[in-house]
């Protein structure tokens, strides 16, 4: 899926180029570790919260956990809501552009920019930065046949873990730095192209899945560029104690598409990993693995089962990261795609297809061939979040034209829309839940603008709301009773609730 600037929002697009892995327009990526077990079945009777950690724990990676539903289990009481504060007297401004979720553990705060490429690493407590000159800039450019150079710098949220943060780099490698200082633990080549090559415009918007129990991060390899310039997708694995590297081309060889710019799925007691993946090139039956569902081995990489999404649609990636849950007896895992449809399947049996498709948003009727721009406010790219027998989903227009976005939260059994909360513009970014509250960002139509809002998980009732005067691409994280949210000026936006501060 690739993307070519449309907007003045991302001007720096127009001279640096796009991200992405096989469509038109330059959407962000949408863009912890803890439990990576199974998800437990539960329904919407699931009885009460279960406590834990008070504000919730770390968010430690993108989604929060090798699972990736964006739940912090914990407490956090939709009642304190009205007393969130700004966090940090002087919080650091991150500058132009940032498209990626911080990720918060072991007391730091670390976030990654676009273009500029920098890793900026925080103190929790105090906002001020830790790291010698800022932070560290990996930012080398990419080069294709296409396009010729550009710097799109990082579209993949970074991850804690042990005292090492990882990051997924445009100069190709996936680099461990020691999470004290940003220095080099190891780098890893996930690319098969070196540095300054006249390369395929590889480039790396999926944000490293991390699994301490397996000793492995996953990351996905897709495209800088158009339609027109694709690559052949491919699946990389990283040991965390070596920087060795694994990879599985998900295409034949001078075959393109099927680029993986989600992140990856670990369930680890089930020894299965879950993709979704980009466009196809051509036929979608040269291309199988393209728009799909992947489940696969998590040592060999090999797919073990798929599923292709049949829609002829020409740009219908899956941009949001497929998210796991048990309901109804079933095991199960569910992604939206650019066609404004949730689809839900069994994980254990995905070629069968899905056993619930929802439209949640439209897609542009005056363009239905290709018609899916997600930052026009069409389709969705949202990854759903999950927790206590309750599926939440969100994206663009909504079906019944009132409203530029919305969020659902369903009862997946049961095939039902539990309650609707229509937002004042489109969402882009994934969800995020602690105890009894859901935050979502959403970004006006004209994408000047856009607004955090806070709402309660049982009823998706309105709890508090905040405004920032530019887009926001980059979804919020809530860790030890704050919530972090970032605009696509690299204005951080972070509030706290005293009561669970530590």
């Amino acid at each position: 899926m690739g993307r070519i600037a449309l907007f003045a929002i991302v001007l720096c697009a127009l001279a640096c180029g796009s991200g992405g892995g096989g469509s038109r327009d330059i959407t962000p990526p949408i863009d912890g570790g803890t439990d990576g077990g199974n998800v437990p079945d539960a329904g919407p009777d699931a009885g009460p919260v279960d406590a834990g950690p008070l504000g919730g724990g770390d968010w430690g990676q993108y989604r929060h956990d090798p699972l990736g539903r964006s739940e912090n289990p914990g407490v956090f009481e939709a009642a304190e809501v009205a007393n969130l504060t700004p966090l940090w007297q002087d919080p650091p401004n991150l500058h132009r552009y940032v498209y990626t979720q911080a990720v918060v553990a072991e007391g730091i705060v670390v976030y990654t920019t676009a273009f500029s490429g920098n890793v900026v690493a925080v103190d929790e407590r105090t906002g001020k930065p830790l790291w010698p000159n800022g932070g560290r800039t990996l930012n080398l450019p990419i080069i294709n046949n296409c396009e010729g150079k550009k710097q799109p710098g990082f579209w993949a949220s970074a991850a804690i873990a042990n005292g090492v943060v990882y990051v997924a780099s445009p100069d190709g490698n996936v680099y461990a730095l020691r999470a004290t200082d940003g220095s080099d633990v190891w780098q890893a080549r996930a690319h098969v192209a070196e540095p300054g090559a006249a390369a395929n415009g590889e480039f790396i918007q999926s944000s490293p899945a991390v699994s301490t129990r397996l000793g492995r991060l996953y990351v996905g390899v897709a495209s800088s560029s158009g339609l027109q310039c694709e690559v052949g997708g491919r699946i990389a694995s990283i040991d965390l104690a070596t920087g060795a590297v694994q990879q599985q081309a998900l295409v034949e060889p001078g075959k393109q598409g099927a680029g993986i710019w989600s992140s990856i799925t670990i369930i680890e007691d089930e020894n299965r990993i879950y993709a979704t993946t980009a466009n196809r090139q051509g036929p979608a039956s040269a291309t199988p693995y393209a728009q799909a569902f992947l489940a696969l081995d998590p040592k060999t990489l090999q797919v073990l089962d798929h599923w292709q999404n049949p829609s002829p649609i020409e740009d219908i990636d899956f941009g949001s990261s497929p998210t796991p849950f048990d309901a109804g007896g079933m095991k199960l895992i569910a992604a939206t795609s650019k066609d404004g449809n949730l689809y839900v399947l069994r994980r254990d049996a995905l070629s069968q297809g899905p056993v619930w498709t929802l439209p949640i948003a439209k897609i542009d009727p005056n363009d239905p061939r290709v018609g899916v721009d997600p930052i026009l406010g069409w389709g969705s790219i949202s990854t759903p979040a999950y927790a206590h027998g309750v599926l939440y989903a969100a994206g663009g227009k909504t079906i019944d034209g009132n409203a530029p976005g919305s969020v659902v939260a369903l009862d997946v059994a049961n095939k039902k829309i539990l309650h609707t909360h229509y937002t004042p513009g489109y969402v882009l970014g994934p969800l995020a839940l602690a105890g009894e509250i859901l935050v979502v960002e959403s970004t006006a139509l004209d994408n000047n603008s856009s607004w955090l809002e806070v709402l309660n998980a049982s009823d998706l009732s309105l709890l508090r709301s905040f405004h920032a005067d530019a887009a926001t691409y980059a979804g919020p994280s809530i860790a030890h009773g704050a919530i972090f949210w970032t605009d696509q000026d690299g204005l951080t936006h972070n509030f706290g609730v005293p009561k669970y501060r530590r």
